[in-house]
């Protein structure tokens, strides 16, 4: 295979069809201002590139349900096809290449007031990410977004070792042609090598778990992730450095776990953070204590902080939507600490307004008038957890007939494909500009109900039966076993829909404009 265009790049198998909430300009403005960055509200005329785009499951997405005209490329033209494919059910405006950086970088744009990279940083080589950096200085507008992540060296320093063994047998002493089964070789070499207990194992016993931890992954993503021809790690303090030259300023992540240090550092933790006194160092000094493997950040150009009583007005006037029945709310959270109760006397009350408000939008301002008992401090914690669990979303500040349009074909069209394979996790929500996790079982259901008007959970059932069938795959227990007899997979299936009913899916669907 000639790296003549593909810059030791893997294109021999195709990327994973996976969605990145982080790179949705709502999200992203939603976590500046919980950092208390200022920043321009959405409008049409905005304009977003994404380097790097994979399959193009996340630009599309967005480009459909947000406000503004959407770029971006990925040099792998299967990948460019499919994501211009998806373009083609909504005929959303939009321009998708398969250009490289380097022909970007020499093409006739507008200027962006977001470019976003998600894991690419760490997959392509030098000359690349210099290529990059001339990009962003030559087109992102003043007060322009950045979202970069990475592999972050805390984390990885010590497993970065068993990523060089991986990847050497991969490259020089694996027999297969087929790539993946060559990642399959690679990770029993390696396993086996780790088993006979060499000094470095015994430095790093860690060591054999990450190995097995891998094997477990899906080996599109492993091809992707570990064994391009460049693979780098870095500090937060690189890459603000690096971007600080191209007059880029750190702003906060896209990590909303970064907001809930009581569940994850210690009082004395806490207290040694809080006497550092650079914010840079500062960052860097928290990936020590949560062992940072990677990190999504946020960089402006201009930075222009808010004072706290212009983050609170702004926040009081942001709608948030809950993506799930009460009922079946968490009542734990996990985090580097343990598992923490979540305050029922908070949670309670605010999922059963949300509920008797048939799951309308609701901001803040609204849940402080009729919940006074509780403070604002209180609530906005409890949203911005709720958030962080992927149980409810921040709204987008305005609405059109179009977005809502745009979204609902696009998401007819994963209904529809729902029937054929997994591939499309996701549907499209234009009340918030972000994706709603939504596995095949749930669209399913959803096309049942939307598109053939059924409604019981038995009708559910049968209708995913009959789509399974023709498949030929078969329902798994809760032990993960695949069942082989009809009326048990029927019974498990049902089992589903009912969870399905039970969280207000439906309503919640219709509230959030996901179909017609």
């Amino acid at each position: 295979m000639t790296t003549t265009w593909t810059d030791g790049y893997q294109t021999e198998v195709n990327y994973t069809y996976g969605y990145y909430k982080d790179l949705s300009p709502n999200y992203q403005k939603f976590c500046l201002l919980l950092n208390g960055v200022d920043c321009p509200p959405a409008k049409d005329d905005h304009k977003h590139c994404e380097l790097g785009f994979g399959q193009g499951v996340s630009l599309n997405i967005h480009a459909t349900s947000s406000f503004g005209l959407f770029f971006g490329t990925d040099f792998n033209p299967a990948h460019a096809a499919h994501a211009n494919v998806l373009a083609e059910q909504t005929q959303v405006p939009h321009h998708f290449y398969d250009a490289s950086f380097e022909e970007l970088l020499n093409k006739d744009l507008p200027m962006f007031d977001s470019i976003s990279l998600h894991g690419i940083w760490s997959w392509i080589s030098h000359e690349n990410q210099h290529i990059i950096l001339q990009f962003i200085r030559k087109f992102l507008s003043p007060n322009g977004i950045v979202y970069i992540s990475y592999n972050c060296l805390t984390g990885w320093a010590a497993n970065m070792p068993i990523r060089e063994l991986f990847h050497s047998h991969f490259k020089f002493n694996s027999t297969s042609t087929n790539p993946l089964q060559k990642v399959n070789d690679s990770l029993e070499f390696s396993e086996a090598l780790l088993t006979q207990n060499p000094l470095f194992a015994q430095r790093n016993p860690n060591a054999l778990n990450k190995v097995q931890d891998l094997k477990k992954q899906n080996p599109n993503y492993l091809v992707h992730e570990y064994l391009n021809q460049d693979w780098q790690c870095f500090s937060f303090q690189q890459v603000v450095r690096i971007l600080e030259e191209i007059k880029l300023t750190y702003a906060g992540s896209t990590d909303l776990n970064t907001h809930l240090d009581n569940i994850n550092f210690s009082d004395q933790h806490q207290q040694f953070l809080n006497t550092i006194e650079h914010p840079i160092f500062k960052e860097q000094c928290r990936d020590y204590f949560a062992n940072t493997q990677f990190r999504k950040d946020l960089f402006i150009r201009g930075k222009n902080t808010l004072t706290p009583l212009e983050i609170q007005h702004r926040l009081r006037n942001t709608a948030f939507v809950l993506l799930i029945a009460p009922e079946k709310l968490p009542t734990t959270i996990a985090g580097y600490l343990g598992e923490f109760d979540l305050l029922q006397e908070v949670y309670q009350p605010l999922g059963a307004h949300f509920k008797n408000s048939d799951y309308q939008p609701q901001t803040l301002a609204q849940l402080e008038q009729v919940m006074p008992d509780i403070t604002y401090a209180k609530l906005l914690n409890a949203l911005v957890i709720l958030c962080h669990l992927g149980l409810a979303q921040p709204c987008q500040h305005q609405l059109s007939d179009e977005t809502i349009q745009q979204a609902q074909k696009l998401n007819h069209y994963f209904l529809e494909q729902a029937s054929y394979h997994t591939n499309y996790q996701v549907l499209a929500c234009p009340l918030t500009g972000i994706g709603i996790p939504s596995d095949q079982f749930t669209q399913l259901f959803y096309r049942a109900h939307f598109v053939d008007g059924l409604n019981s959970a038995s009708e559910f059932a049968q209708y995913v039966w009959d789509v399974l069938t023709q498949l030929r795959w078969l329902v798994l227990d809760k032990q993960g076993q695949p069942v082989s007899d009809t009326e048990t997979s029927l019974k498990i299936i049902e089992e589903k829909a009912q969870f399905f009913l039970d969280s207000d899916k439906l309503k919640i669907a219709q509230q959030l404009k996901l179909f017609a």
